[in-house]
């Protein structure tokens, strides 16, 4: 299977497809931050993640062979038409594969679906992967 991006709300949320124990969504979600020296412990960002989640924010998953392999929040701060792209991480036995690329081109292309046609970048990778594919709106 392809590499999936898809909009949660929920850390509950049936993404694994096989009989996934009770939390494990959440679970990988967390190792995976943990293991990311970029981004603060998988506790702290998925609070984070939870909190926005009861103001109508989302989390990008990037689903491949019914895993997680990367995640990126998806916030609104409710005063602009702009989305934050924040916590990127992509799972350890995938980085240097451009993955992360490929899932941030995802996430816009289905941000834009939306209606979104400004995105601020706000950790360092998302930004350049941004730049590079020239997906930074700037404004005339």
């Amino acid at each position: 299977m392809p590499l999936e991006a898809i909009a949660i709300n929920d850390l509950n949320a049936p993404l694994i497809k096989k009989p996934a124990r009770d939390n494990e969504l959440a679970e990988r979600l967390e190792a995976m931050y943990d293991a990311d020296d970029t981004q603060p412990s998988g506790e702290e960002v998925l609070n984070i993640i939870e909190n926005g989640f009861k103001r109508g924010q989302y989390l990008y998953v990037g689903m491949f062979n019914d895993k997680p392999i990367a995640a990126v929040g998806c916030f609104d701060d409710g005063q602009t038409n702009a989305k934050r792209l924040q916590y990127l991480t992509v799972h350890e036995q995938n980085k240097g594969r451009a993955i992360d690329a490929k899932f941030i081109k995802m996430v816009y292309d289905a941000e834009v679906k939306k209606g979104v046609r400004q995105f601020v970048p706000v950790d360092n990778d998302i930004h350049q992967i941004m730049s590079d594919y020239e997906l930074i709106r700037v404004k005339d």
